[in-house]
């Protein structure tokens, strides 16, 4: 478990009014209960819940090289001033509800951008790892998901869910030693608007970009 080292105050959110904090872990920053609180482009700020709150508006924003490595990932929401914030907070519910509405009403669902199979060891299934994006909602270790690719629908549970800054599948090893390492599967989470890799284990799946995968 994350140790905290130290936590930052920015003061007040200026949509709940909670204190706003920064964790930081071994010198750098790491989430408290969900995503860092952020300062805005006026000085207000916003804390983790709320940034959590609006990211189904303002997904962060990622750009790669030519080896597949995150490069810039730039988030959104600093550009906001307060009234922009404010202004945001009072649409968020209906944009998240016609956003569940333009794709079926399930809980969550992710956009991929692409797909690696690997071999899954002896008489096992091949481990299919899918790079992509968390529209909206937030995907568990172990869930029942659903993969939605060329007019099929494919049940899996999840694997393994985890952070996606290189484009790098995960063999029958890693994850063996993923499951072992992940004492308490609520932990690792993709959550809306951040990038991450849904890893299942199953025959006949092929993703391609702008696929989903979704949660009901």
């Amino acid at each position: 478990m994350a140790v905290r080292e130290k936590e930052v105050g920015l003061g007040s959110c200026v949509i709940c009014g909670r204190a706003a904090l920064r964790a930081r872990e071994e010198g750098e920053l790491t989430m408290i209960e969900g995503p860092n609180a952020l300062r805005l482009k006026d000085g207000g700020s916003l804390c983790g819940s709320c940034v959590r709150r609006l990211r189904v508006m303002y997904p962060l924003k990622y750009t790669f090289d030519e080896a597949k490595r995150i490069v810039v990932k730039k988030d959104p929401l600093p550009e906001l001033g307060t009234e922009e914030a404010l202004q945001a907070n009072s649409e968020v519910v209906s944009f998240r509800e016609d956003l569940r509405e333009h794709y079926g009403f399930h809980n969550a669902v992710f956009v991929a951008d692409a797909m690696a199979e690997v071999k899954g060891g002896l008489l096992k299934p091949p481990i299919v790892t899918v790079f992509g994006q968390v529209l909206y909602g937030t995907f568990y270790m172990q869930d029942e998901v659903t993969i939605l690719s060329g007019g099929n629908e494919i049940k899996a549970a999840l694997e393994a869910i985890d952070s996606y800054e290189h484009r790098v599948p995960m063999d029958a090893s890693s994850l063996k030693e993923w499951i072992r390492r992940t004492w308490d599967p609520g932990r690792a989470v993709g959550e809306t608007g951040y990038l991450c890799k849904l890893v299942v284990q199953a025959k006949g799946i092929s993703v391609k970009p702008g696929d989903l995968v979704v949660k009901d």
